[in-house]
């Protein structure tokens, strides 16, 4: 036996290699011995636990949020797709001279109704759907269905313009060398109103296709019309002499520029005269476009921002940046005049022109709904992701998953699907 806290070494027969002994370790300890108590964790450990802790807590709740359960779509048919429209409850396709509806929930086709020429879908509330049509004799039609059952409710030979609450606004048709404007019901067809536009007056060209006011510049007049009544809101005397060169509204301001490239602004509320400038860069292309608190002013050079209420330039950019705002510090912009679709898309400030994030390598598919830009990306041997980039994060939310890509798609949104078709097929998810 040791004494007190001393290491002993004894021999035992029997263990060990032939011919030598084995040997045993022991360790005599004190009677009033402890085991020492756990230390705590130092502050640096306690706090890399946590944020572990924590970020694996995010990720799990996140993973579950932004991910659906399947990324397969909701419906899927082969065929082809040349014009797309969405509502709550039912996707509309039109390809190959006919219209059909699918149920979302149970992925059914519920009709389907021929038609003429290429076509352009529009859902309206009330479960309508407007279709115009332009055939290969280049007659413009207009028809709206039922969305429940695709019967037609009226049916009119003219050319579609927009939509200004419950009118359907058409243009035509003819009436010798004038062509009228009309407002026609939605419920019935019905006319509303009818006026009949001078040949010398220029309408200024709008984004947006669906508007509720349109602007009518002709020699020393600015007008402003009501699409929904018809009726002139604004009328003003505009000091340019002849036709403008062109003619664009952003937003609430009407731009008119003129031979002598000079910029004259007026403000379509109430119809008064903002400012006049000469235009910023004379190129080759030039258009207008909506920067928020700006306008901005595009062609082949570059971009250049010009304050709404007096016309001076707040920044400039070498770059051609198409514009959709979406507050007063965030905007998408498309280095294209073409649209929101492929590389070269990013969200800007528009107060100073500074990049404040990139979708990359995400592309855009040219469909902005809010503060979100749909985008696909490449995933493999034909695996395309479908996602929605935020705006305000920068990060996509990955809603679905395509195996038959090989162009980028076209898609349209509502509030709860996207749907996608490219030359063999179309598909829904949800968001």
């Amino acid at each position: 036996m040791t004494r007190s806290n001393e290491l002993g070494v004894r021999p035992v027969v029997g263990f060990g290699p032939a011919g030598r002994h084995g040997h045993v370790i022991e360790i005599e300890r004190d009677r009033d011995w402890q085991p020492p108590e756990p230390q705590p964790w130092s502050t640096r450990t306690r706090l890399i636990a946590t944020a572990l802790a924590l970020a694996l807590a995010a990720g799990v709740y996140f993973a579950g949020v932004a991910r659906p359960s399947s990324l397969a779509p909701m419906l899927l048919r082969v065929g082809t797709a040349e014009a797309l429209a969405l509502d709550d409850s039912r996707a509309y396709v039109s390809g190959g001279n006919m219209i059909r509806a699918y149920d979302l929930g149970a992925g059914t086709q519920l009709w389907s109704v021929r038609v003429v020429g290429l076509s352009s879908l529009l859902t309206l509330g009330d479960d309508r759907l407007v279709v115009a049509t332009v055939d290969v004799g280049q007659r413009p039609s207009v028809e709206v269905l039922d969305a429940l059952t695709g019967a037609v409710v009226w049916h009119r030979q003219t050319r579609f313009v927009g939509i200004a609450g419950d009118v359907v606004v058409v243009n035509g048709p003819a009436e010798g060398d004038r062509v009228p404007l009309r407002g026609l019901s939605v419920t019935d067809g019905t006319p509303r109103w009818t006026a009949v536009l001078e040949p010398t007056v220029t309408i200024a060209g709008d984004a947006r296709t669906l508007r509720s006011s349109q602007v009518e510049v002709s020699p020393g007049h600015l007008r402003v019309r009501d699409l929904a009544s018809g009726r002139i809101v604004v009328d003003t005397p505009q000091t340019a002499t002849g036709p403008p060169e062109s003619a664009t509204v952003v937003g609430g301001t009407a731009l008119l520029v003129d031979q002598k490239n000079m910029i004259t602004a007026y403000d379509t509320g109430d119809g008064r005269s903002l400012w006049r400038v000469p235009l910023p860069v004379v190129g080759v292309y030039s258009a207008f476009g909506d920067c928020g608190s700006y306008i901005c002013h595009i062609n082949d050079r570059g971009t250049v921002a010009l304050d709404r209420l007096t016309g001076r330039q707040a920044w400039r950019s070498t770059k051609r940046y198409l514009s959709v705002p979406v507050d007063e510090e965030h905007m998408f912009v498309a280095e294209t005049f073409g649209g929101f679709e492929g590389p070269g898309t990013a969200v800007l400030d528009p107060r100073n022109g500074e990049v404040r994030a990139d979708p990359a390598p995400w592309r855009a598919l040219g469909v902005i709904d809010g503060a979100e830009l749909l985008v696909w990306r490449y995933d493999g041997p034909r695996q395309q992701l479908l996602g929605l980039f935020d705006a305000y994060s920068a990060r996509t939310r990955i809603i679905g998953r395509a195996d038959g890509w090989i162009v980028p798609p076209t898609c349209v949104t509502s509030l709860r699907h996207v749907l996608c078709a490219d030359a063999f097929d179309f598909a829904v998810w949800p968001r």
